[in-house]
């Protein structure tokens, strides 16, 4: 059975307010329509920025929570020698900025891969925001929660073969895209295959040749950057001896 075409979904990954991380801070809570649209007027519409302009530079001031619109963007840190590591990747619908909440700067930057649009809900605004939806800091202490357990998975997966990292990867992006209401089996990769490498502790080298094993072995189509995830639970059952 041939495979099927692969699509440019590039310009595709765009969220709406229903389906937008922002919006499940507060729509679901029962509010009342007024209530909303205070919100909304706090919340700083959508800004956009072009491949590797930078949401938030290391050491910057909180400014707040950002909220990917579409595009899609990287986080990076750096040791003393300049060498960059990639610890992070977001999509649209997600949050990022947590990492400021407690020393107010931020400890790591955040790149756009792609040309990527956000909008922010405003620190100094955040308290009056809680006052108004009970809710919220449970929440966004929810966000965290779940950012820090895929940061503690990574950890724990970076001490895994080469296969297993990168089919875990094409799964947790699927997954994540499934989640935004996106195809989980027809994706592009925004991270070239060096950053990729770097975020899963692999050599460029090691990954390709890493795709081109499950390419051959008919789990994934790849073009260029465009993935099809061909079978699933194949993929599943080369992570399947981590669970």
């Amino acid at each position: 059975m041939s495979a099927a075409p692969l699509y440019d979904i590039k310009n595709k990954l765009q969220v709406t307010c229903q389906n937008c991380s922002l919006t499940s801070l507060c729509i679901p809570r029962g509010l009342a329509r007024e209530d909303i649209e205070q919100i909304s007027r706090i919340v700083n519409r959508k800004k956009t920025l072009q491949r590797g302009e930078h949401l938030f530079h290391k050491g910057d001031k909180f400014r707040g929570i950002l909220a990917i619109k579409g595009g899609t963007a990287k986080t990076t840190t750096y040791d003393s020698q300049g060498n960059e590591y990639v610890t992070g990747f977001w999509l649209p619908g997600e949050l990022l900025g947590f990492d400021a909440l407690a020393g107010d700067r931020h400890k790591y930057s955040a790149i756009a891969l792609e040309t990527l649009s956000y909008c922010e809900l405003p620190a100094d605004q955040l308290d009056e925001l809680c006052q108004r939806v009970p809710n919220l800091l449970r929440e966004l202490f929810r966000h965290a929660s779940a950012r820090l357990d895929g940061e503690t998975e990574q950890a724990i997966l970076n001490k895994q073969p080469a296969e297993e990292r990168v089919a875990a990867f094409l799964l947790n992006l699927s997954d994540r895209l499934k989640e935004r209401g996106f195809s989980a089996v027809e994706f592009r990769l925004s991270l070239n295959r060096q950053e990729i490498g770097n975020f899963l502790g692999l050599a460029l080298e090691t990954v390709s040749r890493t795709l081109r094993g499950f390419q051959d072995e008919g789990l994934i189509a790849v073009q260029h950057k465009d993935v099809h995830i061909l079978d699933l639970e194949g993929l599943r059952t080369v992570c399947s001896h981590r669970d």
